[in-house]
């Protein structure tokens, strides 16, 4: 068929589509979704200079779309504003894309399919709510490239693939379709039994197509690998990884094909007339099935692109398993309207009467009125709905089926929120939010998201579901939290830990969102950071089933009262157990109440079996701790063993300081003994027990629990006669070494049992701290006082010989 023969034939169309274009275009003027910001804010950066960044300064590629964020950038160069001139974009690519389906069945012989799947485009309401992201300009261009195929225009087609591959990473689809096409259109009747593909036919066509399409694209990849060392978008991860956890943009938990039956469920109670493009949809099924019966050449095929675009892009879709939205689904809405116009086309045949009766002749010619305009009312009703929530109608609760096909109602408060933090937080403030495009355009500041897009080492804690882990990890200046699932599964606002670190500065609200109100948090603490590892009793400890404990670690061994404090378990993964909830505690050593248990869900069939976590569990300890040391426990509450590690402290309430005659003899890091001279004023009788009091002080932190040893040796000797060796205690309570502070005095006391009736004498009393996992003692400095077997003398008893 000649161009302009073509072009004559579509330019009505073309003129129909444009102005249902402009008219739908200033009714939806105002819909905005999250998303597209965020490639707007990569343009915006780009235009000001600050490179191709979301951060500026951090390498990472969470927009799906560079080559368009690359094209708004240039043109924010020029002046346009970015929102604006996506929106502009996209309506004329609507207009592009119905008209090109037009095209693409007019020249297959299927003119009025063409014509009503062209309609059905411009009309569709599920491509209006997309009309700010890269899709339509993305979906355009694909169409572009099949309808260069049908023309057999394989290197305008090529070059149309490679733009389309750096639009959207799922190019590749069409890519892969585009490849096959021209297989169809370089043999056209190879199916034939006496015809053969001809093989430097085909690879003609195929390097006609290939090297425009690479020679495109290749560029773009090649900067955006040396940008980001990959041109793959880190986005594709972090959806996955969201899909494990169950997050989606309809219900937790919600596969892509169950995304499909979800839309088909909300169009359809939109009104009846939905059920009856449903029908049409089916019909065309079968027309496409009829149409490869009669005609087995290119034609069919090549109309039929956008539906095999349809099945390929579900399928691959569901084959990744990335968590679906809304408008993961507009490259389906091509072929559903080609299925749409086929099928409408089938009802007119069947409605073809040969009877003479006019009445019944007036009654299929009415039928075959009703029958579009049935269809296209259906699609408007759902255009109608949406125009009146972006107007300031009040939206239906997100829990009903319907929302999920109209407009986000946060972007208006988002904007809000990004505003203020524009104007009230210096220009380094870091702000975390859980949905990073509005409120990051906005507020350009360093933007901190708990979903693994900008800062991918969130990701494992996405697929185990723990969003608290990626808020410890961060701890952002500021944060902007909803009110309802402000991170998701957690609400750490109404936690007391957040309110120690955390302090509201602005609050925002929009009845029409259902997250009202926003609040905006600023940290007024430092941020708690568990650097200080605790050592476990082993290497790892299993609490069941193959789970065990390989580390716990806090951000401070002093418990202060009333204040935050931070535990982190890492868990190494065993067997699926189901869901089970780790219970933390601090047990005091000596018996009484803890501090209070913290707890963390695990959803144990999300982690692969061997992996390891760290799983952070914040507190405030309480107004009146017990004073003296305190181990930290892991234990499944369904049951299982307890792993332990320690120790933390609670100082004690009064100080202990070292008599003024006492000597200060060092051993070494930092710690110190005192000297003290006589243990007793008057001789120890042989036959009872003597109490040495060991006046240790502390000195770098330790990581190793010493126990100390106490002998009694004759002077001289290096052989002890009686001798005790135990942990060190503090006026009576258990004071591991690792908890002593640098000058503190420990009051350790040993009571030694002279049940062996030493010789009476004198005896030095000698002391040490030793490993007593290696048994190697703590070195002690030169000094008058120090042994040469590496021990301390403190002083001296007398024993004596007493009547019984």
């Amino acid at each position: 068929m000649p161009a302009l023969h073509i072009f004559r034939r579509l330019l009505p169309a073309f003129l129909l589509y444009a102005l249902l274009g402009l008219v739908l275009a200033v009714a939806f003027y105002g819909v905005r979704f999250d998303d597209p910001y965020i490639t707007y804010r990569y343009a915006e950066n780009f235009a000001a200079g600050r490179g191709f960044a979301f951060n500026p300064g951090e390498p990472t590629l969470i927009t799906t779309a560079p080559l368009y964020a690359l094209l708004l950038g240039a043109l924010r160069r020029v002046g346009l504003a970015v929102p604006l001139t996506s929106y502009l974009i996209g309506t004329g690519s609507l207009v592009a894309g119905a008209t090109l389906l037009h095209r693409l069945l007019l020249r297959a012989g299927h003119a009025q399919a063409g014509f009503f799947a062209g309609l059905c485009y411009i009309l569709f309401p599920l491509m209006w709510l997309t009309v700010g992201f890269e899709a339509p300009l993305f979906i355009a261009i694909s169409l572009g490239a099949f309808v260069c195929v049908q023309a057999h225009r394989l290197t305008w087609a090529g070059l149309l693939c490679g733009i389309a591959l750096g639009l959207r990473g799922d190019g590749v689809i069409v890519l892969g379709m585009c490849a096959l096409l021209v297989i169809v259109v370089t043999q056209p009747e190879w199916q034939l039994p006496d015809k053969r593909i001809s093989p430097l036919a085909l690879i003609v066509s195929f390097l006609t197509f290939l090297i425009p399409a690479l020679a495109l694209y290749a560029p773009l990849a090649a900067w955006l690998f040396g940008q980001f060392g990959s041109f793959i978008p880190s986005t594709l991860q972090t959806k996955s990884a969201q899909a494990v956890s169950g997050l989606t943009g309809f219900y937790p938990n919600t596969s892509f094909p169950e995304g499909a039956l979800l839309l088909m469920q909300a169009y359809a109670g939109q009104g009846g007339l939905f059920i009856i493009a449903i029908v049409v949809i089916l019909l065309g099924i079968a027309a496409v099935i009829k149409l490869a019966r009669q005609n087995s050449g290119s034609a069919i095929v090549l109309m039929s692109a956008p539906i095999i675009w349809l099945l390929a892009h579900f399928a691959g879709y569901t084959f990744i398993g990335v968590a679906p939205y809304v408008w993961y689904y507009a490259p389906m809405v091509p072929g559903v309207c080609v299925l749409m116009g086929l099928g409408l086309v089938l009802l007119f045949e069947r409605l073809k009467l040969t009877s003479p009766n006019p009445a019944q002749q007036r009654a299929a010619q009415v039928f075959k009125l009703i029958l579009p305009v049935a269809v296209i009312a259906s699609l408007l009703i759902g255009d109608v709905l949406a125009v009146r929530i972006v107007r300031g109608a009040q939206p239906p609760d997100p829990s009903q089926v319907a929302s999920k096909v109209l407009p986000e109602t946060k972007v208006e408060i988002y904007q809000q929120v990004g505003q203020w933090l524009n104007a009230n937080t210096p220009p380094e403030a870091t702000i975390g939010v859980t949905e990073l495009g509005v409120m990051s355009y906005y507020a350009d500041r360093p933007m901190v998201d708990f979903l693994g897009l900008v800062q991918p080492e969130h990701m494992a804690d996405i697929r185990h579901g723990d969003f608290v882990a990626g808020l410890m990890r961060q701890q952002p200046d500021y944060l902007a939290l909803t009110h309802i699932n402000p991170l998701y599964d957690a609400d750490p606002q109404k936690e007391a830990w957040f309110t120690q670190i955390y302090t509201p500065v602005a609050r925002f609200e929009d009845a029409r969102f259902w997250g009202s109100p926003m609040m905006v948090w600023k940290r007024t603490r430092a941020p708690l950071t568990a650097t200080i590892t605790l050592n476990p009793t082993s290497p790892s400890q299993v609490l069941s089933d193959g789970w065990a404990v390989t580390g716990i670690r806090v951000n401070t061994r002093i418990v202060v009262p009333n204040a935050p404090m931070l535990i982190q378990v890492q868990l190494q993964a065993g067997a699926s157990i189901g869901n089970r909830t780790l219970r933390v505690q601090a047990e005091w050593t000596d018996g009484g109440d803890g501090l209070p248990v913290v707890s963390r869900l695990i959803f144990t069939d999300r982690w692969r079996a061997g992996e390891q976590a760290w799983m952070s569990l914040p507190l405030v300890a309480p107004a009146n701790p017990a004073s003296g040391a305190y181990i930290i426990a892991a234990q499944w509450l369904e049951g299982g063993d307890s792993a332990r590690a320690g120790f933390i402290k609670v100082p004690l309430t009064r100080t202990i300081e070292a008599p003024p005659n006492a000597q200060i003899v060092p051993l070494s890091e930092g710690v110190a003994v005192a000297h003290v001279g006589s243990f007793s004023a008057a001789p120890v009788c042989n036959n009872t027990a003597v109490e040495v009091l060991v006046l240790w002080r502390g000195g770098n932190p330790l990581t190793v629990d010493y126990t100390a040893f106490v002998q009694l040796r004759a002077a001289g000797s290096l052989s002890s006669t009686v001798s005790g060796d135990a942990p060190p205690r503090n006026t009576g309570l258990s004071y591991p070494t690792s908890i002593w502070s640098t000058s503190e005095w420990i009051a350790d006391t040993h009571t030694l049992e002279l049940a062996s009736k030493p010789t009476p004498g004198s005896y030095d009393v000698v002391v040490g701290l030793y490993d007593p996992v290696s048994g190697a003692r703590l070195p002690v400095e030169e000094s008058p006082f120090r042994t040469s077997d590496g021990g301390v003398k403190i002083g001296e008893v007398v024993i004596a010989t007493c009547a019984k």
